[in-house]
């Protein structure tokens, strides 16, 4: 483990990660489970696959976020 990593930024990232791969894989759902109280009609396809690729850039800047530190030590 990287020297500069803490528990508590590992913790954050994790979760930030994880629900950036919910986002990828089920959209749809999440939108169901996070937002759907607040809207009166489901959005369009090209929300949820707006939602989709941010779910997906979160998990490379997640991933770059830790990796890089052991890129670097080479």
């Amino acid at each position: 483990m990287p020297k500069g990593l803490t528990i508590i930024p590992m913790i954050i990232a994790s979760f930030i990660f994880f629900t950036g791969l919910l986002n990828a894989v089920y959209p749809k759902r999440m939108w169901e489970i996070f937002e759907s109280w607040k809207a009166t009609r489901e959005p369009t396809n090209a929300f949820f696959m707006l939602r989709r690729i941010a779910g997906i850039v979160a998990m490379i800047v997640i991933l770059a976020m830790f990796l890089f530190p052991y890129l670097m030590s080479k």
